[in-house]
């Protein structure tokens, strides 16, 4: 084959890439509907192997109210948010029971330096990530909960939504659970 007709034959595929991951989303987000029993209403979905597509993170929150929330902002490519997530799956562990949701929202299909949507997957499994994991498309999902000056960025949510703390940069396991303690 020509690299003109292989260059014509991938692009050729683009489209149909691209119609696959808009069904997947399409079926995902009709589950998310069912779940919440065809009301319009979000419901909290159960954390996964594989992350889930929010366009706004303050509105995918909206089903963990009543909760004290743990929302993790983070990269694949980020050390400091490596280094967090084995304290995190402990924490989850340790407090769901007790009302408690860690939430990584990850920025890597909208960072150039992340492997994307294809990276998140896998590197959640690697992680044994035991908690809600949510994607990111656009920055303006992340209206409310900004990155700060960098990632990770964490805010620990209060049980009525409202922000209670935010940190830039890794924490102790000991500073969350504090924060969680002091909230539940």
């Amino acid at each position: 084959m020509t690299r003109l007709s292989t260059a014509k034959a991938q692009k050729s595929r683009t489209p149909l890439v691209i119609g696959v991951l808009l069904i997947v989303a399409v079926g995902l987000a009709g589950i998310a509907w069912m779940a919440a029993g065809g009301s319009g209403k979000s419901a909290p979905i159960a954390a996964s192997a594989t992350p889930i597509v929010t366009a706004s993170v303050s509105e995918s929150l909206e089903a963990f109210r009543g909760k004290v929330v743990i929302l993790d902002i983070w990269a694949t490519w980020c050390p400091p948010c490596r280094m967090e997530i084995p304290d995190f799956v402990k924490l989850q562990e340790k407090y769901r029971d007790s009302g408690v949701e860690i939430i990584g929202v990850s920025i890597d299909p909208i960072d150039p330096r992340g492997g994307g949507a294809p990276a998140v997957a896998p590197f959640m499994q690697q992680y044994k990530i035991n908690y809600h994991v949510w994607m990111i498309n656009t920055p303006t999902a992340l209206t409310g909960y900004p990155m700060g000056q960098g990632i990770p960025t964490t805010y620990v949510i209060d049980r009525n939504g409202r922000i209670s703390k935010t940190y830039v940069g890794a924490k102790s396991m000991s500073v969350f659970e504090s924060d969680i303690k002091e909230l539940l």
